[in-house]
């Protein structure tokens, strides 16, 4: 059955994050079922980090599709595509550090039976790289494809750690997606600050 409902994450994941790509805000209904379904199988593999990230890309789902459909009150348009700032890209760099030590503290304690901190030290540094990914993307900045880039490329030994392969190959089609998303949405801003 868990097999059934990771084919069903994968593919929906896949979907989401091609929608994602192509600015298309069908990410965010089918990018909720795939991290509904993702919620239940890191909980069961005891991958807990996974299962928390996938809980905040639900509540991040639904506050992307609001916040994508809604106009910008300062700009009067909807959300454009964008870059950030400096001093946006220091705040969401602290913001991860910082996310990391609480998400790694926090997974520390918690009483696993085999625990490895190895293990634990790279589900908190992919689990704060996502957490931020996940609110750049929701506000349609270009940084959000290099944090997933990186995230995705720790997440294969992650999953391959656990068992489940499906997602690899999932992780490995996330990463040239996100190439790809990237230099679209770069060559999307780059021609809005031209006009």
């Amino acid at each position: 059955m868990d097999f059934i409902i990771e084919i069903i994450a994968v593919f929906s994941g896949i979907l989401s994050v091609w929608f994602a790509k192509k600015e298309n805000i069908l990410l965010y209904p089918i990018g909720s079922l795939s991290v509904s379904l993702w919620i239940y199988l890191c909980f069961v593999g005891e991958i807990y980090g996974q299962a928390v990230i996938n809980l905040f890309f639900l509540v991040m789902n639904i506050y992307g599709w609001y916040n994508w459909s809604r106009k910008d009150p300062s700009e009067n348009q909807k959300v454009q595509i964008k870059f950030s700032s400096q001093k946006e890209n220091l705040l969401y760099s602290i913001v991860t550090v910082l996310l990391f030590f609480i998400i790694y503290w926090t997974l520390s304690n918690i009483e696993i039976a085999d625990f490895d901190w190895k293990f634990v030290l790279m589900e908190s540094f992919i689990t704060a790289l996502n957490f931020t990914a996940m609110w750049l993307m929701a506000w349609k900045r270009v940084e959000n494809w290099i944090l997933w880039i990186i995230g995705d490329i720790f997440c294969i030994p992650l999953f391959v750690y656990k068992e489940y392969y499906l997602s690899v190959a999932q992780f490995s089609i996330f990463i040239i997606i996100a190439f790809m998303g990237y230099y679209e949405w770069k060559k999307k801003s780059l021609e809005k600050q031209k006009t």
